[in-house]
């Protein structure tokens, strides 16, 4: 994806400084415990991560996925900035991402407790596939997080973020969540349709026990 290869180079001090305030909170939506396996779908350039690891305790493991290498790029030298060794990046596209390509990447078989996925399922063209598959990829009882933009009335910001970020902030990608999971639960966080093209959601929903 060129241009989010370009993207990439800005992202952190443009389009984050609106989201980072979000991220704690979708970080604590996971409820994960120490030696958690976590899958941070479309990860961009990791912003995620710090507040992941701190709810691991330091340990555990974060899978970061995204289909821009320039952004797999950017994830990849912070965590060596910072001395994170326990997350492994796959550059590829989400819609062809198998359990086989994760544990070829780590090396070893793992399970999938959790999956985030924050301004993604706006973003990737055939989401709705994605997103099955990444659920079908989660253990029983694993937590599936979205944190994405909705929008109900048009604003200019919205044109702006379909322009900028190739995003479709129409979608209501929290019903394909919860159609399929147990504990739903569905909130719009503070936030204003023109500064964000919409309002900032998170959905969660935890996979059914067998």
């Amino acid at each position: 994806m060129p241009s989010y290869d370009t993207f990439s180079n800005i992202y952190d001090s443009t389009v984050e400084l609106v989201y980072k305030k979000y991220r704690s909170q979708v970080a604590e939506q996971l409820h994960l415990k120490p030696n958690a396996v976590v899958l941070d779908l479309a990860c961009g350039t990791g912003p995620n991560h710090p507040h992941l690891l701190e709810r691991m305790s330091g340990t555990g493991l974060i899978i970061a996925v995204d289909y821009s290498a320039g952004m797999i790029e950017r994830a990849r030298k912070k965590a060596q900035r910072n001395g994170w060794n326990n997350i492994v990046f796959i550059q590829q596209d989400a819609n062809q991402l198998s359990l086989q390509d994760i544990e070829n990447a780590v090396g070893r078989p793992v399970q999938i407790d959790s999956v985030v996925v924050t301004l993604g399922l706006s973003v990737i063209p055939n989401w709705q596939d994605v997103f099955a598959a990444t659920f079908g990829l989660l253990v029983p009882g694993g937590r599936y997080v979205i944190f994405d933009i909705h929008t109900t009335h048009w604003v200019p910001q919205t044109w702006l973020v379909k322009v900028l970020a190739q995003a479709d902030t129409y979608r209501q990608s929290w019903k394909a969540l919860e159609a399929c999971s147990e504990d739903f639960t569905f909130e719009y966080l503070p936030g204003s349709a023109h500064v964000h093209g919409g309002r900032p959601f998170v959905a969660v929903g935890q996979k059914p026990a067998v």
